[in-house]
């Protein structure tokens, strides 16, 4: 059976991806870190493939402890790694009323791109046990610098975090495809919030479950060329970034 680990699964996109792959046979390790959402403990009854992991992606013991977790339920492997988990919260950050919090644009930072790469560096030797070896990443519109020409917000944040995310998963593909790692960056487009019960926002132009339906797809298919790193949308349309 083949296993995932999916980042931010309390809702949304990585609550979708959680049942998508269930539904393809894997066994799911979850990623919980938003406490009053309980939509993976109901899903859990249904499915004994999904296992609920506390992690927090801003933490080296937590996620440690999710590895040491997916490794006794796996005998020491993993084939595939989801990075979904994000910090999106509007903090102030304005160049014309300071002073900057900073100390929140930090904490974007480290949880949006350097989250992924803590990922993947405590989860490498259960990867590596895999023939599959697949890496994917949640990006976003914003993280492309030559499309925010045109955008006067001073929500620094976020587009900032997701731009080094990118790089980072630019640096990890050149050490890590020649080992066999195969890598995904998408890009799932706006979608409409998950409130704790299951019921979505009326913002947003797209249900989690129809990306969820995509990106796993994509995720989970080999490409012609996986030595290219590419950004694709939930349209399978490429972006710059």
């Amino acid at each position: 059976m083949r296993s995932v680990i999916i980042t931010g699964a309390d809702r949304g996109l990585g609550f979708s991806l959680s049942k998508e792959y269930l539904a393809r046979g894997y066994k799911v390790f979850a990623g919980k870190f938003i406490e009053e959402y309980t939509l993976l403990e109901d899903l859990r009854e249904k499915d004994p493939n999904l296992h609920i992991v506390n992690l927090d992606v801003n933490s080296r013991e937590s996620i440690e402890a999710a590895r040491d977790y997916v490794a006794a339920e796996t005998g020491g492997s993993l084939d595939m790694l989801i990075s979904n988990a994000a910090l999106m919260m509007r903090v102030s950050c304005s160049l014309y009323e300071p002073p900057m919090d900073l100390e929140q644009v930090w904490n974007s930072f480290s949880v949006n791109a350097l989250g992924p790469a803590r990922m993947v560096h405590y989860f490498l030797p259960l990867l590596a046990q895999s023939d599959m070896r697949r890496l994917c990443f949640v990006s976003s519109e914003v993280s492309c610098v030559n499309l925010m020409k045109t955008s006067r917000s001073g929500g620094f944040p976020y587009p900032m975090s997701k731009s080094a995310m990118n790089m980072c998963v630019r640096l990890m593909h050149n050490q890590l495809y020649a080992q066999g790692y195969t890598f995904r960056l998408y890009h799932p487009g706006w979608m409409k919030k998950v409130e704790p019960d299951g019921t979505r926002s009326e913002h947003g132009a797209y249900d989690p479950d129809f990306t969820a339906e995509h990106a796993a797809k994509y995720f989970e298919t080999p490409l012609r060329d996986e030595q290219r790193l590419v950004l694709y949308d939930f349209l399978s349309q490429e972006w710059p970034y």
